[in-house]
């Protein structure tokens, strides 16, 4: 079987002093990195898939859970470096 890596995406609404954000959090590094809402996609994994593929990950799928959604990749690196 193999082994991926799965980073939960959370959607953070704006407030009166940020706009809207989205959190890709890994499990396995502890780690998250908070990024801005990028309006030209639809949904915030496109917006998460899109900057980890910028940052190097091979994206391999997306996933929408009741309360997360979902990144799938087969890249193992900490988001911070």
């Amino acid at each position: 079987m193999e082994n991926l890596h799965v980073l939960r995406i959370q959607y953070h609404g704006p407030t009166n002093h940020r706009g809207s954000r989205v959190s890709i959090i890994s499990d396995r590094f502890e780690q998250r990195v908070t990024i801005p809402y990028d309006y030209k996609y639809n949904h915030s994994m496109d917006i998460a898939a899109a900057y980890l593929k910028e940052q190097g990950y091979n994206v391999i799928g997306i996933a929408e859970g009741k309360d997360h959604d979902y990144v799938i990749t087969d890249t193992f690196q900490p988001l911070k470096k």
